[in-house]
């Protein structure tokens, strides 16, 4: 099987949005200027590869099996949970950002946005991420596994 090479594009865009969600957060944590452009930017990109995969409008790597989402799997419900904790996270943080301007009150902000919401999102996005490598690679969907 010749997995077809545009299924890397949700995965370009899924690393993509990872960078900027990771410099952006470190630009925010060390209150460097323009971390509140680079959140917006993996935002975007994060929630544009998500529409574009459910539409189905980017393909996504197929397998032979089932077809279903599984909601069966222990490793996908995980993902779930710490991705979108993460996603919605960095939206209200964003959204927080832009209205709030006393940089007085980001300090505790600060920790907790870059030792707690950023690692969830990390792992959580770095399941989906590894399934579809290994879909795209190897023909193995990992939430199968667990």
């Amino acid at each position: 099987m010749n997995p077809n090479p545009a299924c890397l594009i949700n995965i370009f865009l899924a690393f993509l949005a990872l960078g900027f969600y990771i410099i952006g957060s470190y630009r925010f944590y060390k209150n460097q200027k323009g971390y509140l452009l680079i959140l917006g930017l993996a935002i975007a990109i994060d929630l544009i590869t998500a529409l574009l995969a459910s539409l189905r409008i980017t393909p996504t790597t197929q397998i032979p099996g089932a077809e279903t989402v599984p909601w069966y799997s222990l490793l996908f419900n995980v993902h779930i949970a710490l991705s979108t904790f993460g996603f919605v996270g960095f939206i209200i943080l964003f959204l927080y950002l832009t209205v709030i301007r006393d940089e007085k009150r980001f300090s505790s902000l600060r920790r907790w946005q870059f030792k707690i919401l950023l690692p969830v999102w990390v792992i959580g996005e770095g399941i989906a991420l590894t399934n579809a490598l290994s879909k795209y690679f190897f023909q193995v969907r990992i939430f199968e596994l667990l």
